[in-house]
């Protein structure tokens, strides 16, 4: 698989699965885009990055998804087209929990926060990124999914709301572009994985029983094959996709 220059864009690129990911495809030669808020953080992530690629370059774009809007989405299309030429994919990894609270005592600033990263800036980020994304031979978006986007559970609040809300976009971009571009959408749910928000979620869980960020680069690697451009399935769980994966 052959992902050379491929320029992938990864919000919530700093920490967790969106640092992995940005790591591991700069390495198979991908152009990455570290989108995220800390500056500092962005840098170093920018040195962990393979740069020994002949025409490889990466970027940083530094933004806080909590208040992007169309200005600062266009300011993003425009840093990435002076860049780039073609935008091979986005993973929409960005997320934050919020409070784990019920809802009749869930602030109404942190609802809005939690909303603006995990749903509202997904869909800015879209609408405003396809033209450059149908430059592309084979354009991928993955939205990242999660078990609270399927029941709603107590005490999730904002996050398992913004998580039904995100699985609707993406099904919905999904059917839209499916006719009109060659743009395929994906929703993924990764399942327990060793980030700093399932440690927040649930303080009292083992992490060593619980699989590393890397153990999901497979299924990342699916969704930019040629293999998924002929699935019909818009939404994969880690655990049935591992095996698809596995037994290919």
């Amino acid at each position: 698989m052959d992902l050379t220059n491929n320029t992938i864009l990864i919000t919530g690129a700093t920490d967790g699965i969106g640092k992995v990911l940005a790591e591991e495809f700069s390495k198979l030669g991908s152009n990455i885009i570290l989108l995220g808020k800390n500056s500092s953080k962005l840098d170093e992530v920018y040195d962990q990055l393979d740069h020994s690629f002949e025409s490889q370059k990466h970027l940083i774009l530094e933004a806080d998804l909590s208040i992007l809007n169309n200005e600062s989405a266009h300011e993003i299309l425009r840093a990435v087209s002076d860049e780039f030429n073609i935008l091979d994919g986005i993973i929409h990894n960005a997320a934050i929990l919020g409070t784990m609270t019920p809802l009749e005592d869930y602030e109404l600033s942190k609802w809005d926060e939690v909303l603006n990263i995990n749903l509202r800036a997904p869909f800015l980020l879209t609408k405003t990124l396809k033209p450059i994304l149908e430059n592309s031979p084979m354009p991928r978006i993955i939205f990242t999914s999660s078990g609270v986007a399927n029941m709603g559970r107590a005490f999730w609040g904002a996050y398992s709301v913004s998580k039904f809300g995100l699985k609707g976009l993406a099904e919905i971009f999904a059917n839209e572009f499916e006719t009109t571009t060659s743009i395929r959408v994906f929703n993924f749910d990764p399942g327990a994985t060793q980030t700093k928000m399932r440690a927040s979620a649930r303080p009292a869980e083992n992490p060593n029983s619980l699989k590393t960020p890397h153990a999901l680069m497979s299924c990342y690697l699916w969704f930019f094959s040629e293999e998924s451009s002929n699935s019909k399935a818009h939404y994969y769980e880690y655990a049935d996709l591992s095996k698809k994966v596995t037994s290919t």
